[in-house]
């Protein structure tokens, strides 16, 4: 069991186990669990479930633990950029899936993650609060705890997790822009994306770094996160990103699409200062081979 403490910082209207449920994603079997082995406290006395909370209390509650990975633990090295009690957060190389998927059971970032747990003695349910693309190199970040999770997922919906992307674009671009299109599912192929005036809202900024007649360097922000977003907008406009073989062109030597998550700046669960975690560009972006080790 593991101990956390959480103060009731707005106007609420519910009962402890009410609010305990939703707060800390909690099974309606691990709820009855931890008020019938008196393992909820407000205000530091043992709770009852059918109390009544106030802005204020301070709820302190004896969680259950993970005791399982939900993957399979993999060895293998991991390049980890930040960690906390709550947080991990790692560069995924190219070539790599986030979370096992289909038939693909092994060999992905999660498998990795598991085994980095494992390493240290440690077991949390692998939770990845977001996703790239296989082919997508850069910073993802995975919830230690269920509150961890839930607080980032609901950050994310809120525009509060800023992710900013780099990458290479056929063609060449010397001012900044958005891309306001909407983004729905391809009519045809169903693994693809396109620009469909009855998608989804997505909304993509780009930067120009650096340009020459034949590509352009770009960051990107995104101010939505839809599927193959940044592929999807940047092949509308005619600059696909270079490498691209679904929206664009893919010729030697680019083995993948050279886009790259380069930052990420979020506010940690149960801290109040915002950090920046970045993965640098690889210096061969786009053009890596499939047996290349981390960095």
């Amino acid at each position: 069991m593991s101990w956390r403490t959480y103060t009731v910082k707005e106007e609420v209207d519910t009962t402890v186990s009410a609010y305990v449920k939703e707060r800390f994603s909690l099974s309606s079997r691990n709820l009855q669990m931890i008020f019938r082995k008196k393992r909820v406290k407000v205000n530091s006395r043992i709770a009852h479930s059918k109390r009544m909370l106030k802005k204020g209390d301070v709820i302190t509650i004896e969680l259950p633990q993970d005791k399982a990975y939900g993957v399979e633990v993999e060895k293998g090295p991991l390049h980890v950029l930040y960690e906390d009690s709550h947080t991990l957060v790692v560069y995924k190389p190219p070539f790599m899936l986030v979370h096992p998927t289909g038939q693909t059971r092994n060999h992905t970032l999660s498998n990795l993650v598991a085994g980095y747990y494992a390493k240290r003695g440690e077991v949390h349910k692998i939770r990845p609060v977001h996703r790239l693309d296989r082919d997508t190199t850069g910073v993802i970040m995975f919830g230690k705890t269920r509150e961890a999770e839930q607080y980032y997922t609901k950050q994310l919906q809120e525009g509060r997790i800023h992710r900013v992307y780099r990458g290479l674009v056929e063609g060449k671009i010397t001012s900044d822009g958005v891309v306001n299109e909407p983004i729905g599912v391809d009519p045809v192929f169903d693994n693809r994306r396109c620009v469909d005036e009855f998608g989804q809202e997505a909304v993509t900024e780009y930067h120009v770094i650096e340009y020459d007649d034949v590509q352009s360097l770009l960051e990107f922000t995104l101010l939505t996160g839809r599927t193959h977003q940044i592929r999807v907008h940047m092949a509308h406009i005619g600059h696909p990103i270079i490498g691209d073989a679904m929206y664009g062109m893919r010729n030697k030597p680019y083995t993948r699409q050279a886009l790259h998550a380069y930052s990420l700046t979020f506010t940690p669960y149960g801290q109040s200062e915002q950090v920046t975690v970045i993965a640098p560009v690889p210096f061969d972006l786009g053009r890596e081979l499939q047996n290349k080790k981390l960095p």
